[in-house]
């Protein structure tokens, strides 16, 4: 298996330039992160003129940690919900199946 090089990207958040590193392949799926965050900073920047980059960049993290964590929570819900639906359906095949069972033994 060839390991490739890792990619050096300059990317650029809040205004400013920062040289990060990428596994090689990765440069698409970087730049659409960077368009999220550097979208979150903005919407914060916009809303708090005087704040420093530091407390801008903390608040993204945290608003972004909000949004993650309520994805999850749906996720989780949705999961549970898929499983009680499939429950109840093997449940209803499981009488379809003894009622069967019954007219024919």
């Amino acid at each position: 298996m060839t390991q490739h090089a890792p990619s050096k990207v300059t990317i650029t958040l809040n205004g400013r330039d920062y040289v990060v590193t990428c596994d090689a392949g990765e440069e698409r799926k970087l730049a659409d992160l960077v368009k999220i965050v550097d979208s979150k900073l903005a919407d914060i920047a916009g809303k708090s003129s005087n704040a420093s980059e530091t407390r801008l960049f903390m608040l993204a993290c945290l608003m972004l940690a909000d949004e993650l964590q309520e994805t999850r929570k749906s996720i989780q819900t949705a999961c549970s919900a898929d499983e009680a639906i499939m429950v109840a359906a093997v449940n209803h095949l499981k009488g379809r199946i003894e009622a069967i069972a019954s007219m024919v033994g």
